[in-house]
């Protein structure tokens, strides 16, 4: 794949990522993740919502309200910095055009619950890279995590499990208009047609405007195996007071990780 500066010119046209040397700023399985996202991103953009859920109902509640209330947003990836510096201008020099980095709040939190991390420790940032799609929209469609190697938090074994894993790996898409009652049925239909399990989400103060950014994520069940393990839904402003009463059914999403780890002793958990 080659991906195209943002001016579109021939001449500043990149190779593709798994094979740019850089300056050591990202891991080659870094880079690889990347070039895996940028590409997964372009084609979501124009892929329908039951290519996109599958497998899942055909015609029914589920595709028919993510094709009426729903947008692809974007493609998700952590990676892992030598600094988030580094990683930002290493972004940069590959053409992807990023935005400034800004804290993440939810998968910082994730992070720390899942290896059990000191909060003060743990800095995790976001940005977002611009893409000319094929669907003529130029958009920030890849969403990357940075957790740098020099924050005090970071150990290889993190590294490790996230890149055998990919468990924050994910397809998001904004709902145009939300309210309770279509957050409500969309959340219903995505379970019994999809088999994706609302696992929780959070506000980010720091993103979609001046009340900021509400998500919620989704994962699916182990008995529905699939390519795109994880969703997201994002609506713009604080619905906090509606996605707080939703119920997380946590021994499920328990045994859908559970699941994704493969029985391997050489990658940690």
């Amino acid at each position: 794949m080659s991906i195209s500066h943002p001016s579109g010119k021939a001449a500043e046209r990149l190779r593709p990522l798994g094979r740019i040397p850089g300056d050591g700023a990202f891991s080659v399985a870094d880079l690889h993740q990347l070039d895996e996202a940028v590409r997964d991103a372009r084609l979501a953009s124009t892929a329908s919502a039951t290519a996109l859920l599958a497998p899942v109902v055909a015609d029914g509640d589920a595709t028919s309200l993510t094709e009426r209330s729903c947008v692809f947003d974007h493609c998700g990836v952590l990676l892992f910095p030598r600094t988030l510096e580094a990683g930002l201008r290493e972004l940069e020099r590959l053409g992807l055009a990023p935005l400034p980095a800004v804290p993440s709040t939810v998968v910082r939190r994730r992070l720390i619950e899942r290896y059990g991390l000191e909060p003060a420790d743990c800095e995790v940032h976001l940005t977002r890279l611009h893409l000319d799609l094929p669907d003529g929209r130029r958009h920030g469609a890849v969403e990357v995590f940075l957790f740098p190697r020099d924050s005090r938090a970071f150990h290889p074994r993190i590294e490790e499990s996230e890149v055998a894993h990919g468990f924050e790996q994910h397809t998001a898409f904004v709902v145009t208009e939300p309210s309770p009652p279509l957050l409500a049925a969309l959340v219903a239909a995505w379970r019994t047609e999809a088999g994706l399990l609302r696992e929780g989400g959070g506000h980010n103060p720091h993103e979609g405007g001046p009340q900021g950014s509400t998500v919620m994520y989704f994962v699916r069940g182990h008995e529905r195996p699939a390519r795109r393990r994880r969703f997201e839904l994002h609506c713009a402003g604080d619905l906090r007071e509606f996605t707080e009463r939703l119920p997380v059914e946590t021994e499920a999403v328990g045994r859908a990780y559970t699941a994704w780890r493969p029985a391997r002793p050489d990658i940690p958990a």
